[in-house]
This record gives C-alpha cells, sequence and structure tokens, in this order.
C-alpha cells in the first residue's frame, strides 16, 4: 500500500479554491459582457500573442508492487505542468529581430518525462529550432535477473534509477533562399545509481553501480541549388564519454548457495571510455524534364575511441581456498571504425502512369582494435601462508572488414483511377572478413592467430496493389518474400515472408480500418560440436518465428460536439528455437548434452475506446478505456528438462474520464481521473533446485488531478 495523505490534502483543497474560483466568475458570466476591441484583444503594441498554460497537481495511490509501477508508469504526486504554449508574433514592418516566438512545454514536475521545445524564425533572415527533454528512468523487476540463492522479493539485481537530459538546437540561415547554412548542436547525458552483476571466482555477485554516460554534437552544413542541381554538404563532429562504477563495499557472500569458500570483501571496477566521431555528408538531388528523376549520397564517418578499464577485487577464491589480498586489472585498449555509405536512386516515368525506379546502396566498414591485459593477483593460504604473486600479460587485436551491395528495381503502374500495383526485386551480397591476434607478452608466446571469410548473397521479390472498390473504399496489398541477412550473424540467411492488407472505408460519419499482417521468418544453422564429456555432435538447428496481427477500428463523428472512436488489435505469435541444453548434476563433467526446444508465445488482446462530448456550452467531456489481456502459453507446460516454454500473460486495464469547464473565455478548469491495473500470473521453475517462485508484481494505481488552463490572446473566445 502506497499512500500520501498530504498529497490529497493539497489536491482537495485546491480543488475547492478553483470551484469556489469557478462559482464566483460563473455568476458573474450570467450578465453579457461587451466584446473587447480586437486591438486591446490580441495586440499589445505590433505584437500578436496566443498563448495558454495550464498548471496542476495530480495525486497518487498505489496498492500492490509499487517497484513495478515505478518501472512501468512511475508517475508522482505533486504539481505538473500540462501542455502549455506561448505564440509572440511580429507584425511590425522594418528591421526586427523576429517574425514569430514560440514556447511550448509538457510534462515538467511530476512527470517522469518533460520537454521543452523553441522555435524562432525571421523571414528570409534565419529559423532557430530548440528542443530539451527529461527522463526519468527506473527499473527494478522481480522477474529479470534474480538472485536464486536470496527472496525473490528483494528484486532484480540489474536496477536503475536515471536522469536523463537530452536535447537538440539548430539555427538556418537563409531558410527560403537557394543557399542556405544550417549548424547545430545536440547533448545527451545519463547518470544515476542502480545495481548490477560481476563474474568473479566462478560465482556471480551483484554490486552498486553509477551510470555517468556524456554526449556532445557539433555539426554545419550548407544546401544550395547549383545549375538546377539541389545540393547539400555537411559535417559533424561527436565527442563522447562514459564513466560509469561497480563497486563492493561491504562482505558480499555471491550468488551460489551451494559454494561456502568463496567471496568478495571488497570490489571496484570502471570502464572510462572517450571517443570521437567525425562524420561528412553530400547529397544531391535533380529532376529532369519532370521524366527522370535521380538523386544520391555519400557518407563517410571515422569513430575513435579509447578505453581504460581498472578493477580491484579482494576476497577468496573457490577453486584454490586462497585468500585474494589484492587482484588488480587494468586494460587500456582502442578501436577505430572507419564507415562508408551511398545511395544512388534513379526513377523513370514514361509515362504519367507509369514509372521504373532502381535503388543501389553500398556500405563498408572496418572495426579495428587492440588491448592489453596486465593482472597482477596477491593472495595467501586459507592459513595466511603467502602466495607467489601471480601476473598475466596479454595482448590482443581485432578486425572485422564488412562490404555489402544491394539493388532494388521496382516498377509501379497505374491501370486506372481504381487499381494500381507494384513489383519489384532485391538483390544483396555481403563480404566478410575477420582476424584476430593474440599473444602473451611475459613469455613472448603466440596464443591465437587466424582469420576467415564470408561470402553470402539473399534474393527477395516485392508486390503490392491498392484498388477503390468504390470511391470511399480502399483496399492496400503487399507481400515481400525472400532471405535477408544479419551484419554479424555468419549463420544462413532468415527465410521470411511478409503480407499485409489494409482496408480503409467512409461510409457517410463512420472511417473504419481493417487490417491484417502475418510475418513467418526461418533462421536455420549448424552449432559447432560438443566436446566434453558425453559430447554432442554437430547438428542443425532452426529457430521460427510465426505472427500473424489484426487490427480494427472505427471512428464516428455525428455532430460536431459528439465523437467517438474504437478499435480492438490481436497479436497471435509463436517463437521456436532449437537449444543444446546440458542436464545432469554436477553439470561437468559428467553431463550430457540433450537437443530441447524454446518455445515462446503471445496472445494478446487489445480493445480501446474514447468519447469526446460536449453535452452543454460550457462544459467538455472525454472518457477513455483500455485493456490488454495476453494469455501467453495458456496451459501448456513443459514436459522435458531439456525443453523451454515461456510466455508472459499479463492483464492491464487503464480508464481515464476528464472533464472540462470553460469558466471564462480565458479561463478553463480540469478536472480528471486515471486509473491503471496491472495483472501478472505467478509463475516458478520446477526443475530449479529448489523450485524458484517469480511472484506476481500486481498493482494499481488511482491518480485523480486537477488543474486551471489560462488562455491569453486572439482567439481565445473561438476555442
Amino acid at each position: 500500500m502506497y499512500t500520501n495523505n498530504k498529497k490529497y490534502l493539497f489536491l482537495f483543497a485546491g480543488c475547492l479554491v478553483i470551484a469556489c474560483l469557478a462559482i464566483s466568475t460563473s455568476t458573474r458570466a450570467q450578465a453579457p459582457v461587451p466584446s473587447p476591441s480586437p486591438s486591446s484583444a490580441t495586440n499589445v503594441g505590433n505584437y500578436n500573442i496566443t498563448s495558454s498554460f495550464e498548471m496542476g497537481v495530480r495525486g497518487l495511490d498505489v496498492n500492490g508492487d509499487h517497484e513495478k509501477y515505478r518501472s512501468d508508469l512511475n508517475y508522482r504526486a505533486g504539481v505538473r505542468m500540462f501542455d502549455s504554449s506561448f505564440l509572440l508574433e511580429d507584425n511590425s514592418t522594418g528591421f526586427k529581430p523576429f517574425d514569430s516566438l514560440l514556447f511550448q512545454s509538457s510534462g515538467w514536475g511530476s512527470d517522469p518525462s518533460g520537454s521543452f521545445r523553441m522555435n524562432v524564425d525571421r523571414t528570409g533572415i534565419y529559423k532557430f529550432d530548440s528542443n530539451v527533454r527529461r527522463v526519468r528512468y527506473f527499473n527494478n523487476l522481480k522477474n529479470h535477473v534474480v538472485a536464486w540463492s536470496q527472496p525473490v522479493a528483494t528484486g532484480s539485481e540489474h536496477r536503475a534509477n536515471t536522469l536523463h537530459h537530452f536535447g537538440d538546437f539548430d539555427l538556418t540561415v537563409f531558410p527560403e533562399r537557394a543557399f542556405r547554412m544550417r549548424f547545430g548542436y545536440s547533448f545527451n547525458n545519463t547518470e544515476g545509481p542502480g545495481t548490477s552483476t560481476i563474474r568473479f571466482s566462478s560465482d556471480e555477485y551483484q554490486v552498486g553501480s553509477f551510470v555517468k554516460a556524456r554526449s556532445e554534437d557539433l555539426r554545419l552544413g550548407v544546401e544550395g541549388n547549383v545549375l538546377g542541381f539541389n545540393l547539400g554538404l555537411n559535417y559533424g563532429h561527436r565527442m563522447f564519454r562514459d564513466g560509469t562504477k561497480f563497486f563492493v563495499e561491504s562482505f558480499n557472500p555471491g550468488n551460489n548457495p551451494a559454494s561456502t569458500t568463496s567471496f568478495l570483501n571488497n570490489a571496484t571496477r570502471q570502464f572510462r571510455v572517450k571517443g570521437t566521431t567525425d562524420f561528412a555528408h553530400f547529397f544531391f538531388q535533380r529532376t529532369v524534364a519532370n521524366r527522370l528523376d535521380f538523386t544520391g549520397r555519400l557518407i563517410y564517418s571515422e569513430s575513435n575511441s579509447e578505453i581504460n578499464e581498472s578493477d580491484l577485487l579482494i576476497g577468496r577464491a573457490s577453486a584454490t581456498g586462497n585468500i585474494i589480498l589484492s587482484d588488480e586489472i587494468f586494460v587500456p585498449g582502442v578501436a577505430k571504425r572507419p564507415q562508408t555509405r551511398g545511395d544512388l536512386g534513379l526513377t523513370y516515368r514514361p509515362t504519367n502512369d507509369f514509372q521504373i525506379s532502381n535503388t543501389f546502396t553500398f556500405d563498408q566498414f572496418n572495426v579495428g582494435g587492440s588491448n592489453v591485459l596486465f593482472e597482477l593477483v596477491q593472495s595467501t593460504t586459507g592459513a595466511g601462508v603467502p602466495n607467489a604473486n601471480t601476473i598475466t600479460n596479454d595482448t590482443a587485436w581485432r578486425a572485422t572488414s564488412y562490404r555489402r551491395f544491394s539493388n532494388l528495381i521496382e516498377a509501379d503502374y497505374q491501370v486506372n483511377r481504381r487499381f494500381g500495383f507494384n513489383v519489384g526485386y532485391r538483390f544483396t551480397r555481403r563480404d566478410v572478413r575477420v582476424a584476430l591476434f593474440d599473444f602473451r607478452l611475459t613469455n613472448n608466446t603466440v596464443l591465437r592467430s587466424g582469420s576467415e571469410e564470408l561470402e553470402n548473397t539473399t534474393h527477395a521479390f516485392i508486390a503490392g496493389t491498392k484498388f477503390k472498390p468504390t470511391t470511399d473504399w480502399s483496399v492496400y496489398v503487399d507481400l515481400e518474400r525472400g532471405e535477408s541477412d544479419n551484419v554479424f550473424t555468419r549463420l544462413a540467411n532468415n527465410d521470411f515472408f511478409n503480407f499485409r492488407v489494409r482496408s480503409i472505408a467512409n461510409v457517410r460519419k463512420f472511417t473504419l480500418n481493417l487490417s491484417f499482417i502475418t510475418k513467418d521468418n526461418d533462421n536455420p544453422g549448424t552449432s559447432a560440436p560438443i566436446t566434453s564429456a558425453g559430447g554432442f555432435p554437430a547438428t542443425e538447428t532452426i529457430s521460427r518465428s510465426k505472427a500473424r496481427i489484426f487490427s480494427g477500428s472505427v471512428d464516428w463523428t455525428p455532430r460536431t460536439d459528439l465523437s467517438f472512436s474504437g478499435g480492438y488489435n490481436y497479436h497471435h505469435q509463436n517463437g521456436t528455437a532449437d537449444i543444446i541444453v546440458p542436464v545432469g548434476t554436477p553439470i561437468f563433467p559428467t553431463t550430457r548434452f540433450l537437443l530441447g526446444v524454446s518455445e515462446y508465445y503471445v496472445r494478446d488482446s487489445y480493445f480501446f475506446f474514447d468519447v469526446s462530448a460536449r453535452p452543454i456550452k460550457r462544459v467538455s467531456l472525454f472518457a477513455s478505456y483500455r485493456i490488454n489481456d495476453d494469455r501467453g502459453q495458456g496451459n501448456r507446460v513443459i514436459t522435458r528438462p531439456q525443453d523451454i516454454i515461456t510466455s508472459y500473460p499479463i492483464r492491464s486495464h487503464m480508464p481515464e474520464v476528464k472533464l472540462a469547464i470553460r469558466i471564462t473565455k480565458n479561463v478553463d478548469w480540469n478536472l480528471g481521473y486515471q486509473y491503471y491495473s496491472y495483472r501478472e500470473t505467478p509463475h516458478f521453475s520446477p526443475f530449479a533446485t529448489p523450485a524458484v517462485v517469480f511472484p506476481a508484481q500486481n498493482y494499481t494505481a488511482h491518480m485523480p488531478y486537477t488543474s486551471i488552463r489560462i488562455y491569453f490572446g486572439r482567439n481565445a473566445e473561438d476555442r
């Protein structure tokens, strides 16, 4: 139960004050009030002002799992800034700093996210756009990264409570002219505490963490029209840093309850990362005789980064029973990633009803890096006898070269005003080369070296059609069949089939949308042989995913003061993957390996409706309801220990009602209530020893709110 009575008192006191204000102003509003003159109502000197400002307060009552509520919603009780704006327009002639100035803000205060936007422009001179955002991120789930040795109710070992600030500032000089200049700046900062896990002496340990990541971007460019060509050249520079820390400050026995001989007394780990990225972007476009259009772009970027990892671990190792006085690790490293990407598109229209287009794409990058590992271990035996220091000093180098060509050709033909179709073919080819070299500096020994090359091609067919059975009814059909690949995956190609059909119909005051999507994907592969005791030979494996998605919605507006919309979505998905699972106790060396199947199920139904009405002149009403119900795997259970069946069955309700009362032409009083109900099914692992039960993270949240919105300037009376 999470309740704060003071927040409710604050809420109700605000409602009482606003109600008194509403009664008094409504009484005065009964007598006719002369309309102010246009100059006094809309102008301040040479400026037109249009503004609305909404400030209010939210109450909060959470029952159930508060950590899950914060992970999902993270709304708080207190003062809240609703959507507000301020527009200032300068109607004077001659010299003036701007033509229009716009401020917009939303979500500041008790919301988990807030945004601020400012736009300023002077026609023909400049245009400035800025956008700053803030997100409070919280995550602590009892069914994700949970230590079996501890009560599940303690939550996840991977938690976060960070504050994320990011924003963009862009200036365009001479925006409406043939020659334009662009300047930009962006920032992205994340900071906050959390927890994570590290590996030490064959055990897993929860550690504290503090995230601190920052980046900044600078951009500049020129655009213009030269000899009929639209040309542009942009340059950007990015600087990034990451100083995330992990630490253990007291005795930590680890997560393995069977291990009583290993522990950590103290630990610190820090990854200091800094680097830069520079990029240049050139593009061009031209249309010839309204028949031939060609466009292209070329992007080159280069990223350089430096990393310095430093670890200090103090504890006891389970394998030897040695007391680790100090395990110090230093890993400096560097990495570089140059990339070139180019696109060239041609579109030819022999007639107004027929066109052929071809898009060629080239992408190439190289990733290379090296590091040096230095580790010094100082230890004693369990009886306190000093051991000889252990030193490890290795260096490693890795390189990946990737090159990919892709070509897509399509033809579109509009047979008549009611029927048209398109067909296309995509071909891709990629070449990947990887190389490695590991060297031990203490004795000048090559540990590993080698290289590997892979070539791969894919083919895909595309088709679609659009037809109109009637003037107010349109049907779209698209399909894609073929193969696709992944950048760093050296398995076989994905064999996929995607199909979509969509219908849009307008009948009188109704708009009806229906769609159906099917997606099938097969990813075959071959496992590497396992040579351990009870080994497993190389085996053909496959991963399959089948999704069927149906959605429908209807909108109805019988009159200007009443509108209705509702819809239903159903997501049906099955995912299966062959897995090789070790079975036995202990796992090594007496285990034998079995081929199992991992299955995942989604049976998600989602329904919603919204109603907007104005029952009387000064009152507006909005009501909505959403329900989400995923039945997951249903009654399916595993019968073999090498199989896994998973799903995430949940049920949630989200009704909301809002009442807006127009007190005067400039003031609205808003009252609203939101309710969230979340339910999930408890689940457990029957083959774990002991069996682990993951409790349901259910909660309900009541969020009443009230606010005052004040309107200024022109058109306030026309709201």
